[in-house]
């Protein structure tokens, strides 16, 4: 393992206070990481960036105000040399693929060896690999507002899109889940980011096996 030349300094954002906890006392014998902050929540998380000025944002995957796919996003495009450490209770490559393609550069299940979690913060374990391509960024916005109960005109109006390309990209995102209306589409995406809903994961395992496919942008027009 590479040895950082000063100690990494790590921000720490999951609504579990146990698990915070649970971070703090893992790291805290380790000369080359320092926890800087905790956040509760993602909400508040780029101001709690600047604030603290961390070298790397560990944060849980799925949070009650916005999944971890979302502020990972809003993160590279606010800071582009952070380092984004994503966690989850679950692990399954649909997780790890559209991590990596929100800007995610480690991805870890919770229940990894302490060994693992080092590497990932200070850098030295592997960069996500997409093994298999779920649905592009702008597909994932799309499902993740229609997951929040959104109409297609809202999605439109938040994303600013076009209410056509919309349907589009709910229609590709439904092709590559194997979803055939909304509520499949909707629970997928739960599925995908929440370990306790009770919903079926079987479009989220059939996707994880696909092949890779590369995934363009439609013009918003």
């Amino acid at each position: 393992m590479s040895v950082p030349s000063r100690p990494v300094r790590v921000l720490v954002i999951d609504d579990d206070p146990l698990v915070r906890t649970g971070i703090r006392l893992l790291l805290r014998g380790n000369v080359h990481v320092t926890i800087v902050g905790e956040l509760s929540g993602h909400r508040g998380a780029l101001e709690g960036i600047a604030h603290y000025r961390p070298d790397v944002l560990l944060m849980d995957v799925m949070m009650p105000d916005e999944s971890g796919f979302s502020l990972a996003r809003r993160a590279r495009m606010a800071y582009p040399d952070l380092r984004i450490v994503l966690m989850s209770s679950i692990e399954n490559s649909a997780i790890s693929a559209n991590a990596r393609n929100a800007g995610v550069n480690a991805f870890i299940p919770k229940t990894a060896p302490a060994s693992n979690f080092i590497a990932a913060i200070i850098g030295s374990a592997p960069e996500i690999r997409v093994v298999a391509t779920v649905l592009s960024d702008r597909e994932l916005q799309v499902v993740e507002l229609l997951a929040q109960g959104a109409t297609n005109e809202q999605i439109s109006a938040s994303l600013h899109l076009s209410p056509n390309t919309v349907k589009t990209y709910i229609s590709r995102s439904m092709d590559k889940t194997g979803a055939t209306n909304r509520v499949q589409l909707s629970n997928w995406f739960h599925a995908l980011t929440d370990p306790s809903a009770r919903r079926s994961t079987s479009a989220a395992h059939r996707l994880a096996a696909a092949p890779a496919e590369a995934a363009g942008e439609i013009d918003a027009g």
